[in-house]
């Protein structure tokens, strides 16, 4: 295979070379160009220019260009000088619409259109748009009209101070390089070729067509027979090859027509991003290692370049990465994000997910992670929702280590100015990178963002315009999103991974094309702009159409040359993101061409087949022993209500010991609901034990029950947390059940005599088991004890719903100690069984449930036997548990729950 710029090198002579002049679409493709030529001499030779498209119009417009954010500071100022102090919005608002302004100057004047005109009928649009013809306009509708009929005079005054500066932005410097270049063709004695271009602006078809008519140069195209007669790829050149005088007497040459030789073509539908990074490893292991220079990883998702890098086989010794990684993709992008997160809210307390997400942040983590475990121990144990600055800072302030310091600069920024705060930003990455030292990659991303910092720095001294940290914030997103970490690479060795601007004039034997998605490429009708789509369709400006058709053309001008092509895409929808195949693959797909081999195949996922293989836990010596000392300090009912549940959770919690995280409470759960309710009637009843219950007894706790709740919330809540939203709701909620509950006491003690016996009392037996060799302990807290009419009831609170079939037993107890659904009745006879001593032939044990106050006490028992017999039927069951617990031969095997 000969590459395009091969073919082009070829033509010229060294003898003619230094009275050439070359212009590429980019700078790495004028790097191509370069090296090209210099390996096609054999003889010692002065290089002649060899320039991108955007370093030719600098050149010849003579003006220094500058970026869209210099551009936007300019037109604040004309928009200030120029718009009714009244009527004025400040720059972060300003900033916000005014890029899709600056945008849209630029288009305007790439395409050499009267703005006068232009905006005249775009604000006729404007008024049709919003009934302002109508006779009554509000002042909303005037300030609108207003907007439009100014915006003129903003891109009038824009370029002249501009051009009074001797600056442009990219689309007012094409004009003036078309207002130049006779000039500065005629005071310069070279030839200009202009190689491998496809879409062309106004201002640039201007200009290469002047070219050819004064005979001072040609273009070369890179397109394919194929393409230019019968593909979207060929669009721009058809039309440039009808339109353009030169080519009415010319032919328009085309640079090959290797499209239709033998081509191995493999479509591949995976799921999700990092299906598709794993695949390509699976590619690229397969391609022949003196081959991997001739191969080009095109990601049309930049996003996948991490995922990636990290999958890249063991063969792979060489990589250029030309799009470099964005400096928002690395793990410090979101720690400094979180700084900002806490200088923008300016608020005088700091919520603790603010400062978990600072401090567990992996920046601070791996060498601070003592110092972050006694913060974090702090927080939990007084259930810190809120917290002052000032008080964090002063605890921080005991530490021993950096981390207060970064801390303080992190956190310290309510009354600090924009420069300040961009100094503390400066200072922590000087704090952090003494703790990456060994960490080369974690260094460069750090360096990364001191560039970043020092020219938003620079950026500062140069405005006054920034002194808000919210516009700050804005022009920091936007710059972080356009920085990249360029690696180091030889861009002619080894794979080549780049994004598809970067592949334009390349060719190469193997690509691999990922993300081919509608949305993706081509991107679709999305664009940034104020000019509805008829306006620049009657202006001949690009629209979302064009736009196709450029990525339709680095598509297929990929495959033109290339012998294996490899083209992944997303076919698993999640969210919003789309998982529909890219129409370039479609028409892949129907080729009429014989020569072409096409294979798709749709690569699945295991993950199902994971989440079915159950995890297994053999018994060893170890666990056996940590079992047993489980069995002889006290086994409970919750305990062995989880074994049934899930046995493998029972390994992790009670054998494993792996709790779950005492976290901060911001909102009551369902679990610390019905432990204050719990706590709440225990203190209630405290004085009543040992004495039968009257309804004077019943009023007192009434009028004390809202106190004492109280009480018991505040001292797991900050008291301002339970005066809103849902925690407030939830307040009044357990008042409520509290309430209900005694109201119903007070009718059950009119009509019976109850006695208090026990409350929260732990009760604990013994158990003799053959083949266990030791005595099984079994220990429960049971809530309350009562005498009901001289008749003992064994009494479980649940605030949650329970309803009385939740307490049947199965005939003959099948599945009793192997279905979670009998936990309740479960754990009624467990605490009946530790009152086994106790009970007689009248005895009950049951639930009062929270939410079922009406069905009132529901009992546990089967109507043949009495309680204590049911005890004893019960004490069968749990000693086959037991005996299955711990028997060495039968592993923790997990459930399907």
């Amino acid at each position: 295979m000969e590459s395009f710029i091969s073919e082009v090198v070829s033509k010229f002579r060294i003898e003619s070379l230094h009275n050439n002049y070359f212009v590429l679409p980019s700078r790495r493709a004028a790097q191509a160009f370069s090296k090209e030529l210099l390996q096609n001499q054999k003889e010692s030779f002065l290089l002649p220019p060899i320039k991108s498209i955007e370093e030719f119009i600098e050149e010849v417009s003579e003006v220094s260009l500058i970026d869209n954010l210099e551009t936007l500071f300019h037109f604040y100022d004309i928009y200030k000088e120029n718009t009714n102090p009244n009527k004025q919005e400040p720059l972060e608002q300003v900033y916000n619409w005014g890029q899709s302004i600056i945008q849209d100057f630029n288009e305007i004047d790439r395409y050499q259109i009267d703005s006068e005109q232009f905006f005249g009928n775009l604000k006729a649009i404007k008024d049709l748009e919003h009934w302002s013809n109508s006779e009554i306009k509000t002042e909303l509708v005037k300030n609108y009209i207003e907007f439009w009929e100014t915006l003129p005079k903003y891109h009038k005054e824009l370029k002249a101070k501009l051009k009074a500066e001797n600056k442009a932005y990219q689309g007012m410097a094409y004009q003036e390089a078309v207002s130049k270049i006779k000039s500065f063709i005629d005071s310069n004695n070279s030839q200009f070729y202009f190689i491998g271009f496809n879409a062309l602006n106004s201002c640039e078809e201007t200009i290469f067509q002047y070219i050819l008519s004064e005979k001072r140069g040609d273009v070369f195209w890179d397109i394919d027979t194929h393409l230019l007669k019968d593909n979207s790829a060929g669009m721009f050149m058809r039309t440039y090859s009808k339109n353009w005088p030169f080519y009415s007497s010319k032919e328009f040459k085309t640079s090959s027509n290797n499209f239709r030789n033998k081509k191995n073509i493999s479509l591949y539908g995976v799921p999700k991003k990092i299906g598709q990074a794993k695949l390509v490893g699976d590619i690229l292991s397969k391609i022949p290692d003196q081959e991997l220079g001739e191969t080009a990883l095109i990601l049309g998702d930049e996003n996948l370049l991490q995922p990636i890098l990290n999958s890249l086989p063991k063969n792979i010794k060489a990589v250029n990465v030309t799009m470099g990684l964005p400096l928002e993709a690395t793990s410090f992008a979101s720690f400094f994000d979180t700084i900002f997160s806490i200088k923008t809210s300016n608020q005088a307390e700091l919520h603790y997910k603010q400062i978990f997400e600072l401090i567990e942040h992996p920046a601070l983590k791996k060498s601070f992670n003592e110092d972050i475990q006694s913060i974090k121990i702090n927080l939990n144990e007084n259930n810190t929702v809120f917290q002052s600055k000032t008080d964090f800072l002063s605890d921080v302030e005991k530490l021993n280590s950096s981390l207060g310091e970064i801390l303080r600069l992190s956190i310290k920024s309510q009354d600090i100015s924009v420069d300040e705060f961009l100094n503390n930003c400066l200072e922590i990455i000087e704090l952090l990178k003494l703790n990456f030292l060994e960490e080369k990659l974690s260094l460069e991303y750090l360096f990364g963002f001191k560039k970043l910092f020092n020219k938003l720095r620079n950026l500062l001294s140069e405005s006054d315009l920034i002194n808000d940290i919210r516009i700050f914030y804005q022009i920091y997103l936007d710059t972080l999103s356009s920085e990249t970490l360029d690696f180091e690479g030889s861009p002619y060795e080894g794979l080549q991974i780049m994004g598809m601007l970067e592949s334009r004039v390349l060719d190469f034997k193997n690509i691999i094309i990922t993300s081919v998605n509608e949305g993706v490429l081509p991107s679709g009708k999305s664009q940034n702009s104020f000019i509805p789509f008829d306006l620049k369709k009657a202006y001949k400006l690009p629209t979302y159409k064009e736009k196709d058709a450029i990525y339709a053309y680095h598509f297929f001008r990929l495959i033109q040359r290339a012998d294996n092509c490899h083209f992944t895409y997303n076919n698993s929808t999640s969210g919003i993101e789309k998982a529909e195949k890219s129409r370039f693959l479609t028409q892949v797909e129907t080729f009429r061409m014989p020569e072409h081999s096409i294979r798709s195949y749709a690569v699945g996922s295991n993950t199902e087949a994971e989440k079915l293989s159950l995890q297994h836990v053999e018994k060893t010596p170890e666990i056996m022993a940590h079992l047993k000392s489980l069995f002889l300090s006290g086994i409970s009912p919750s305990a062995l209500t989880t074994y049934i549940r899930n046995p493998i959770d029972f390994y992790h919690r009670y054998v494993l010991g792996l709790k779950e995280l005492d976290e901060i409470e911001e909102d009551i759960s369902y679990k610390t609901l019905g432990t204050v309710i719990h706590d709440c009637l225990d203190l209630m009843y405290r004085d009543y034990r040992g004495k039968v219950l009257t309804e004077n007894d019943v009023d007192r706790m009434l009028n004390n029950y809202t106190k004492t709740l109280t009480m018991l919330f505040e001292k797991k809540f900050q008291e301002e947390a339970l005066r809103h939203g849902k925690n407030l709701i939830d307040f009044e909620i357990a008042k409520q059940q509290i309430k209900r509950f005694l109201l119903q006491e007070k009718k059950d003690v009119k009509r019976n005599k109850i006695e208090i016996v026990e409350l929260e009392k732990v009760g604990d037996k013994y158990l003799d088991i053959d083949g266990v060799g030791f005595k099984i302990k079994l220990k429960g807290t049971v809530d309350r004890v009562d005498l009901f009419n001289d008749k003992i009831r064994i009494i479980d609170y649940k605030t949650g719903k329970v309803e009385a079939k939740q307490l049947k037993i199965p005939k003959d107890w099948i599945d009793f100690t192997e279905d979670y659904k009998y936990s309740k009745a479960f754990q009624v006879l467990f605490y009946a069984l530790l009152k086994e001593d106790n009970l007689d032939e009248n005895a009950e044990a049951g639930i009062i449930s929270f939410k079922n106050l009406k069905t009132g006490f529901m009992t546990c028992s089967d109507s043949s036997l009495n309680l204590k017999e049911v005890a004893t039927e019960f004490k069968i069951e749990l000693e086959t548990l037991i005996l299955e617990i711990l028997n060495s031969e039968i592993p923790f095997t997990e459930k399907l729950v």
